[in-house]
């Protein structure tokens, strides 16, 4: 061959290689965190729970669109890039080359194909198929994988693709093991076809468990922190920030979009939140859909701001209308009869009269009070006092008696420095003893307020992780 000739072979070779070589460098995967982001923005903008559509971006490619040579991820079936998008498999007209070269392309149509899953019409729906509920997509997700034999839980239970994504939520999105619970389904095959069958009286599955999405809160809503640990994290300045620990039901508000970490093994977020005195990141994991009604104008601190959101969410206590709830009005023992009477569903004959001496003075809060004095929690004295104030030591005599299955037997007696002023040491040594509460000296004849009561309530009823 002509010299010439080899030179100018050789330098175009040279030259394809270059540009292989800059077209594979030019394809490299932004780092996790940016990818995971991507996933959720998408997720939220088409209303697909983020912790669905991020389990499937782990469970298929494991948050890559491209391989490590910078060629896009295929599967040797088809499946391109982050999401697996098959184009032979989607009813629906894609770009092969964009679905190979462009990662928001590709999630969004890997979220439009799940979205066309969820309204085909030939499949049954869970609960009230809200597409807020992680479990109401569970036919969408074996659509999105194909509806073969391959995914029907009865041929293959623990093996089906949607169990994988629901498995891969409850580790990566730290819910909890085991967590997801659904019925038996009825699926059958028509002759010589694979693919699942639903008959028609089979229209509708309710499952035992409703797991609302924990990613899509906007900035405004209302949180609070769920009791899955006994306390939450709030990280200071960023994600990596020094913690705090919440007590649970603690009220938040939301206070900035949601962040991801760089893991790829994570698929929660981390949402920016403001209470009484805490400002800080708190992992998505931890957070349950509130309301304004949860949030009081008088807390005191986030401590308080939790118990009172536990009371007023069980209804065993409310505010005033201003949004108040009165923290530092002094209790009478009316309303402690209501409270108990709410909390216990106190019970007496129909038969049974008030024996109280100061019974006629009794009129507005007289079935609680009545109930109370039948069950012993009240009125030992003689007389039932509705207008008094409630004091610590009351409060220690009555909670002892009214929550005894809740409390541990000290074993043994702690001195309290005003021991000599505490005419029910070990009603008091009790609450000692459960952390309900730990003041020494006991002061046992102040009066309490409404929020110290409902915080004795709350330590009384909430398993909280010491800090």
């Amino acid at each position: 061959m002509n010299r010439f000739l080899v030179a100018v072979v050789i330098c175009i070779s040279a030259f394809g290689l270059m540009s292989t070589s800059a077209l594979a460098a030019e394809h490299t995967n932004p780092p996790v965190d940016e990818i995971k982001q991507k996933v959720a923005d998408v997720a939220r903008e088409k209303g697909i729970p983020p912790e669905i559509l991020k389990a499937i971006a782990a469970n298929e490619s494991n948050y890559k669109q491209f391989d490590e040579d910078g060629t896009p991820h295929v599967s040797p079936d088809g499946g391109i890039g982050i999401m697996q998008v098959t184009p032979d498999n989607v009813s629906m007209d894609v770009d092969v080359e964009q679905l190979k070269t462009d990662l928001d392309y590709n999630i969004e149509m890997g979220a439009q194909v799940l979205l066309n899953k969820w309204e085909l019409d030939f499949l049954p729906t869970i609960n009230d198929h809200d597409k807020s509920v992680l479990e109401d997509w569970y036919f969408a997700l074996a659509a999105y994988n194909g509806l073969s034999k391959a995914n029907d839980p009865n041929e293959n239970p623990g093996e089906t693709y949607q169990e994988k994504i629901y498995e891969r939520m409850e580790n990566a999105a730290l819910l909890d093991a085991d967590h997801f619970a659904f019925p038996e389904f009825d699926i059958r095959y028509e002759d010589n076809n694979e693919k699942m069958f639903f008959p028609p009286d089979k229209e509708r599955y309710e499952t035992s468990t409703v797991t609302p999405s924990q990613q899509m809160y906007e900035k405004g809503d209302i949180v609070y922190i769920n009791d899955k640990e006994g306390y939450a994290n709030s990280r200071e300045g960023s994600i990596h920030g020094e913690a705090t620990k919440l007590w649970p039901y603690t009220p938040l508000k939301v206070t900035s979009n949601p962040v991801e970490t760089a893991d790829a093994a994570d698929d929660y977020a981390y949402y920016q939140l403001e209470g009484v005195d805490v400002r800080g990141y708190v992992a998505s994991a931890y957070l349950n859909p509130g309301s304004e009604k949860l949030m009081f104008n008088d807390p005191m601190d986030d401590n308080r701001a939790a118990a009172l959101a536990f009371v007023s969410m069980n209804g065993y206590a409310t505010g005033y209308p201003n949004g108040d709830f009165g923290s530092s009005d002094l209790l009478k023992r009316e309303h402690v009869a209501v409270m108990l009477d709410s909390i216990l569903s106190l019970d007496a004959p129909d038969s049974y009269e008030i024996q109280a001496a100061d019974a006629e003075s009794i009129n507005q809060y007289r079935a609680s009070l009545r109930k109370a004095e039948y069950n012993g929690l009240l009125g030992g004295g003689g007389k039932l006092r509705p207008k008094e104030y409630f004091t610590r030591a009351q409060m220690a005599q009555v909670m002892s008696k009214a929550f005894d299955s809740y409390y541990e037997k000290p074993d043994s007696m702690h001195s309290f420095e005003d021991a000599d002023k505490i005419w029910n040491l070990e009603e008091v040594n009790r609450m000692y003893h459960n952390d309900v509460t730990i003041a020494d000296p006991f002061r046992p004849n102040e009066d309490i307020t409404r929020s110290q009561f409902a915080l004795f309530i709350y330590r009384t009823m909430v398993d909280v992780v010491a800090e």
